[in-house]
């Protein structure tokens, strides 16, 4: 189901690509540096493992995308967490830079003791000063860091990573790139 992002980035991007020795593929080089990445999905058991090692019961969207890409950082718009590598030795700078991103550090980020106890968060965007959550009924909301009310709702994971890489491909071709200092 998920497997269309990496088909979208590559047409996207071409030949602007490089593969980790951690499987992660960077892809789009722009101002000395990647613009999106996309890590190697997680097997059944390891999924397993990681929702043991958080408590958590991971929604059913996220799962299936875990099964695709274990986290992802798409066109600087979004930060998607998955499970973190097990080990860090032996790894260049950019491999360890561009790891995946552990869930539960981005949970960590927003939880709120008012978040409603059926969000589930997932991703950010420092772009949109927003954070991301699938909820109940496997809805993803976009909520504002700032007044912790939603402000978009997609009615799937599905849809919302769409709309992602629409916005990314037209800052593209805008040439709209931001900079994190």
């Amino acid at each position: 189901m998920y497997g269309f992002i990496k088909q979208e980035i590559e047409d996207i991007y071409k030949e602007d690509h490089k593969q980790l020795r951690t499987k992660t593929v960077l892809y789009g080089q722009i101002e000395r540096r990647w613009h999106t990445y996309l890590h190697p999905g997680l097997t059944a058991e390891e999924i397993d493992q990681f929702e043991a090692r958080t408590g958590t019961r991971f929604p059913s969207a996220y799962k299936e995308f875990l099964t695709f890409y274990n986290g992802c950082y798409l066109f600087d718009l979004l930060r998607m967490g998955g499970r973190e590598l097990e080990s860090y030795k032996g790894l260049s700078i950019e491999e360890t830079t561009r790891s995946t991103v552990d869930v539960q550090d981005i949970q960590g980020i927003y939880l709120r003791k008012r978040k409603p106890k059926d969000h589930f968060i997932f991703a950010d965007s420092l772009v949109h000063n927003s954070y991301y959550v699938i909820d109940s009924n496997e809805n993803v909301l976009e909520i504002d860091f700032r007044t912790k009310k939603a402000i978009k709702t997609f009615s799937t994971l599905k849809d919302f990573i769409v709309e992602v890489i629409k916005e990314g491909k037209k800052n593209l071709e805008d040439e709209v790139y931001f900079e994190f200092n």
